[in-house]
This record gives structure tokens, C-alpha cells and sequence, in this order.
């Protein structure tokens, strides 16, 4: 059991405030961000615009502006206190996404396996074995910030990031992986890319991966992500099929 954190709030502007747990990643921090992140939906359901969970953060953004907030912070606090459940869980998605490792799609795998020291079977073994907590989305629109990753695959980040990285590539940064969502620039090492939009502005669900999903790569061959990519193309509600969504 975890005991409760009492967060720190600072206002940020006249519609955002931004309470923060902790300054470290960890999983009983998440599940406190979490069970906040409820208890603001609920309690403040007629005036937030937007609640947005970090690791060890959450920024509340409202729907007008409250020119003294203290004392909505101070009454947010004493139901945090009656909120908190030291053994509180939450049912996460758990998401299975495809993932062609190495070769044409992996730009960097022999970077990574000259800083590790393991092969590229075992990089690859490794990163599919993990489960990964989605412990917040951005820089890019989707673009999922994975916790979780083997401490064994951790490799520094380029020094000259690239121009363009291709939407969809799985990229180890430090000691994180995650998706490129979109072609931009991006200086993580390239080990693999997914044939799946896990963006797509277009769609009715644009942000497929969630805060809180529980993920994990499988991997496929160079003939098996060009028949996904393929399929999706003529059928993009086939998305839900490949990502295996449980």
C-alpha cells in the first residue's frame, strides 16, 4: 500500500491549475495521478474543460475563470482525502500492437545493440516480453509516453536528431519507448515501425491509445506489415482487429 500524496497546486492562468505529486516516474505515483484525475471528472464535472494526467502530474484546465481558486483548491484537498484508497486499481485497456523490428525499419537497431551488448533477437525478445503503462500522451498529437521499459534496452538518445522520422516508428529514447504518431523530426533510436495509425485526425476515435492503456508489441514480419498496412488502407475499422484490444 501507498500513503496518500498530498499535491502540490500551483494556478498556471486564469482557466488552468496544475497540481504535482511527485518529480519521480513510478507506478504508485500513476495510480494516485489516476485516482485524482476521477475524482476531479467527478466533482468537477460542470466546470473543467479538459483534465490532462502526467506521470506525476495533472493540469486541470476549467471552462471559466474562478478569479480567487483557493478555496476550491482547499475543498479539492479535503476530498482528495476522502477520494484516496491506498489499494485503489483501475481497469486499464490492454492493447497488442504489431511491430516489424529491424532491417528497413530499424535504422538504429545496431546502435542499440553495440550500447547494450545484446543481440538484435534479444532486443527484440525483450521489448515484445514487456508491458508498458501509457503514462501520458504528447509531444505530438498521440504520441504515447511508455513506462516500463526493460532497463536493459535503455539507450541514450542521438545526438543529432533526424529531420524526418516516419509516423509509426518504434523508437527507444533513454530509458522509454514509444510510437512516432507523425513524420517529424525526432532523435530516438529506431528500432521498428508499426503498420498502424495509431493518430488519424480523420477517424471518430483520432487518439486510439489512451492515458492509463496497458500495452505490448508483437512481432511481425516485412510481409505481414505490408498485408496490414494493405488491409487498413481499404478498411480502416479493421484497426480494433490488428491492435487486439482486450
Amino acid at each position: 500500500m501507498s500513503k496518500r500524496i498530498i499535491p502540490k497546486a500551483d494556478v498556471t492562468g486564469e482557466r488552468s491549475i496544475r497540481f504535482a505529486f511527485s518529480t519521480e516516474v513510478a507506478k504508485e505515483t500513476f495510480s494516485q495521478v489516476q485516482q485524482f484525475c476521477e475524482m476531479i471528472e467527478k466533482e468537477l464535472q460542470f466546470y473543467i474543460q479538459e483534465v490532462v494526467p502526467s506521470y506525476h502530474t495533472v493540469m486541470v484546465y476549467l471552462k471559466k475563470d474562478i478569479p480567487d481558486k483557493a478555496p476550491l483548491i482547499e475543498s479539492l484537498m479535503q476530498k482528495w482525502e476522502r477520494h484516496y484508497k491506498a489499494d485503489g486499481t483501475f481497469k486499464s485497456r490492454k492493447l497488442q500492437i504489431p511491430v516489424c523490428y529491424g532491417g528497413k525499419f530499424g535504422l538504429d537497431m545496431e546502435r542499440v545493440v553495440k550500447h547494450t551488448g545484446l543481440t538484435e533477437r534479444e532486443i527484440i525478445t525483450i521489448h515484445v516480453e514487456s508491458v508498458y503503462t501509457v503514462y501520458m500522451i504528447g509531444f505530438l498529437p498521440g504520441f504515447p509516453y511508455l513506462g516500463g521499459l526493460n532497463d536493459r534496452l535503455a539507450t541514450p538518445r542521438l545526438q543529432t536528431p533526424r529531420l524526418k522520422v516516419p509516423k509509426g516508428t518504434v523508437g527507444i529514447g533513454g530509458s522509454q519507448t514509444g510510437i512516432y504518431p507523425l513524420e517529424c523530426p525526432g532523435g530516438w533510436n529506431i528500432i521498428g515501425k508499426t503498420p498502424i495509425d495509431i493518430y488519424d485526425p480523420d477517424r471518430k476515435e483520432p487518439f486510439f491509445i489512451r492515458t492509463g492503456d496497458q500495452l505490448q508489441f508483437y512481432p511481425i514480419s516485412i510481409e505481414e506489415f505490408f498485408n496490414i498496412e494493405k488491409e487498413m488502407k481499404k478498411d480502416p475499422g479493421l484497426l480494433k482487429e490488428f491492435i487486439k484490444l482486450d
